[in-house]
């Protein structure tokens, strides 16, 4: 082989490896923790809620540390699921309030305005925030993927099962 060749060669090769042991920067190990966090959250059949709360954990250090991060608000969604899926429906609503108040244009956006109603109705009971982010929602978001839920969710809203079974015995009447 030709030496003319040979040293831009094992330039290159000593440049690229000299390039892939950089350190990881603070946020680089934090993204690799959380990684390394969530394949052992989904790879389990029963999810421990320690590990859950772990998870959480990390997503919040991750948003407060980098606020202005893309993957910020996609972290306090995933912090918001765990929290609703573990009994903590009053975390999930805090979590979805800061995308509310912070992340308009994340993609996610109107499906956590959705999300908030969601929980108001079915985790919390409050009726009133419940019917209020459900017709932000629609009033928003009219043709998004959970706009026929929320009309739904807006029309039985405060109804009593017995009420429901009227509703739903005299539909049935003219189908």
């Amino acid at each position: 082989m030709n030496k003319r060749f040979l040293v831009p060669i094992i330039f290159l090769l000593i440049f690229s490896v000299a390039c892939n042991n950089t350190p990881l920067t603070e946020q680089q190990k934090l993204e690799y923790e959380i990684s390394k966090l969530e394949e052992k959250l989904h790879n389990e059949i029963e999810p421990d809620k320690e590990k859950a709360i772990a998870m959480i954990d990390k997503y919040l250090d991750y948003t407060e540390k980098y606020p202005d991060d893309s993957l910020s608000p996609e972290y306090l969604f995933k912090a918001a699921e765990i929290a609703m899926n573990f009994s903590q429906p009053h975390n999930a609503i805090r979590y979805l309030t800061q995308i509310e108040d912070n992340y308009l244009k994340y993609p996610k956006y109107p499906t956590a305005i959705f999300l908030k109603a969601f929980i108001y109705d079915t985790h919390i009971g409050d009726i009133e925030k419940s019917k209020a982010y459900y017709l932000k929602y629609l009033e928003k978001y009219p043709n998004h993927t959970f706009a026929t839920d929320a009309k739904a969710a807006v029309m039985f809203m405060g109804l009593t099962d017995e009420q429901l079974i009227e509703l739903f015995d005299d539909m049935n009447k003219y189908n």
